[in-house]
């Protein structure tokens, strides 16, 4: 069992070397006057360590995403007031109703359902949003997207789960492979023969080490009967609680 204190540390020891003014919404030269919404991290379940199923979802960006102070800003206070955000804002998602809406917490409810909710950790491919939307139109994009594959690479290390869904949507493919580079994919399945195509749902294994799926943003509005398909599919295969 790990203790989320060495990922807290990991995440500072990253943030450490941005600029101040992507956090803190006081400073002089604030990024959130321009339009940065506030950090994602990732937080953990209290019973993640027991947990039958471990599954890691990475979802695209959090529009809106922001982040209030109680104290003078500081970045240890601010990584700890991020972390609570996820948590509560993922554990509130995790008890609303149970629709037929196609949101991506609603996809997230639906593997909770069938995987269990204590091993479900909630992450993004980008740990920033830009005007409430994706930041690859941002000015400041190289340096989000550096911070976002840090942050990922350091949740997936520690995590360690049994299972990653990549849920990013068709616009973040290119840096989606960036990040999880195809060479390193193998025993790859598609499910062609269900009639669903390999751009709606895909396994394969990464790195030799995770087992992963990659499906597309479940609030897809081109194809959707086609997505709805394969998300099914997708919770067909995951394991049960």
């Amino acid at each position: 069992m790990k203790n989320f204190y060495d990922l807290e540390q990991k995440y500072l020891k990253i943030l450490s070397k941005v600029d101040e003014s992507f956090f803190n919404t006081l400073h002089d030269y604030s990024k959130y006057k321009e339009g940065l919404s506030g950090l994602f991290l990732a937080s953990e379940p209290d019973h993640y360590w027991t947990a039958k199923n471990k599954i890691m979802i990475v979802g695209a960006e959090t529009r809106g995403w922001n982040i209030t102070l109680d104290q003078v800003y500081s970045l240890d206070h601010y990584i700890v007031k991020s972390i609570e955000k996820n948590k509560s804002f993922f554990q509130k998602m995790m008890l609303e109703p149970r629709t037929k809406k196609v949101t991506f917490h609603d996809f997230t409810r639906a593997i909770a359902d069938k995987s269990g909710v204590e091993g479900l950790i909630y992450c993004n491919l980008f740990c920033f949003a830009w005007k409430e939307k994706s930041p690859i139109k941002s000015k400041y994009f190289e340096q989000i997207k550096s911070i976002s594959f840090e942050l990922l690479n350091a949740q997936i290390e520690y995590f360690e789960p049994n299972i990653i869904i990549l849920a990013n949507g068709s616009q973040n493919t290119i840096y989606r492979r960036e990040f999880f580079d195809p060479k390193l994919y193998s025993q790859g399945q598609d499910y062609k023969g269900e009639s669903i195509d390999k751009n709606q749902l895909y396994k394969f294994i990464y790195d030799q080490k995770y087992l992963c799926y990659r499906i597309q943003h479940p609030s897809t509005i081109r194809g959707k009967v086609a997505a709805l398909a394969a998300r099914k599919k997708l919770i067909s295969l995951l394991p049960e609680i």
